[in-house]
């Protein structure tokens, strides 16, 4: 029931943007992720970007996510790298029965090798601290790195690590997903 519900939501999101940036899809033998970003705002060096996921594994634990990041160019002293900050909402709902919400503060970096630059490397780090971490939950991270490879202007195909892991009200951590997946990314 709580699937249904999750997807039901995520598809109201997707539905109410037009013009979708980006559709990424991620799967593991234990997790799939499908995560979808919009741009918002541009500047002359970055832009901003509504993201949006939906996380479901083997043992029927959901994980839902929202949030802002800004994008931009680290500067003419490192050409093809690029930085962003972020701040996202997450709620998972356990097997178990357990819930947990927060929100997290992340930083976020991209380098793509000018003389390369059909790969890229992408990694990011999000926590949630106890003090915005709550229901079941006492802390939350996120993080991913990834190598990538454009095999089209429009679509790249990745290999990465993720590690989402929570730390519960009973001192255990719980890993929502860790280990090595494989994606796609398609920008529209």
């Amino acid at each position: 029931m709580k699937l249904r519900a999750s997807v039901a939501a995520l598809l109201c999101v997707f539905g109410a943007e037009a013009g979708a940036r980006e559709l990424d899809l991620s799967l593991s033998n234990d997790t799939a992720l499908l995560r979808y970003a919009t741009p918002i705002s541009y500047s002359g060096t970055g832009h901003t970007d509504a993201d949006f996921g939906f996380m479901y594994t083997e043992s029927n634990n959901v994980m839902i996510l929202g949030g802002i990041e800004m994008m931009g160019e680290a500067g003419s002293h490192a050409p093809g790298m690029h930085f962003g900050v972020g701040i996202k909402g997450y709620g998972v709902s356990l097997d178990s029965g357990d819930d947990i919400g927060s929100v997290a503060l992340g930083a976020k970096a991209w380098f793509v090798p000018p003389k390369q630059n059909r790969m890229g490397m992408v990694g990011q780090l999000y926590f949630g601290p106890d003090v915005t971490t709550f229901g079941d939950g006492e802390q939350f991270w996120d993080f991913s790195l990834r190598g990538e490879y454009e095999v089209l202007p429009e679509a790249a195909v990745y290999v990465g690590y993720r590690n989402v892991r929570a730390k519960l009200s009973q001192k255990r951590d719980v890993d929502l997903d860790k280990g090595w997946h494989l994606g796609l990314r398609m920008s529209f």
